[in-house]
């Protein structure tokens, strides 16, 4: 029963991945068309930054649980490469635990500004105004979502057999 739902999770985040990475070549297509105007017509877009930036802070953010399923998120590894067995479960466990602890505190403090921002109708600064809560809850949502695929690692490492680990 768990396994099936790792399974599903790891699916989830995967489409989740595949999401950012096309938000990334969303940007690659405002840049471009920025470039063409700034040097072809001598005129650039002044919404083109501002909507790179907000698509990269999408890719960031929904793209964060991809990465730790495939081992994107930076984490030192010179003492749990030396560990085996049940002393690395423990070792992981608690650096997931960390993890899952700094998520909670940032998605609730986000989650603080997404209902500030609602309350106040705040627009991010610029050429693009965008209600400054939808970047907000854009933030919840992929931290919450990291937060999922951290429960699910862990479950998934004290699951797997004693000789993987």
């Amino acid at each position: 029963m768990l396994k099936k739902l790792i399974n599903v999770i790891r699916s989830v985040h995967k489409v989740q991945g595949y999401i950012a990475g096309g938000l990334i070549y969303a940007i690659t297509l405002v840049m471009m068309y920025d470039v063409l105007l700034r040097y072809i017509f001598r005129a650039p877009s002044p919404y083109a930054s501002n909507l790179a930036s907000f698509l990269l802070l999408a890719a960031v953010f929904i793209g964060t649980s991809y990465a730790l399923w495939h081992g994107g998120h930076v984490r030192i590894e010179s003492v749990i490469a030396k560990l085996k067995g049940l002393p690395k479960k423990i070792i992981l466990t608690i650096g997931y635990a960390c993890s899952l602890f700094f998520l909670l505190h940032m998605a609730r403090a986000c989650y603080g500004l997404a209902v500030s921002a609602a309350a106040s109708g705040r627009m991010a600064m610029g050429h693009l105004p965008m209600p400054m809560v939808y970047l907000f809850g854009i933030m919840v949502f992929g931290l919450v979502m990291l937060m999922i695929a951290v429960c699910a690692k862990t479950i998934e490492l004290w699951l797997e057999k004693e000789g993987k680990s």
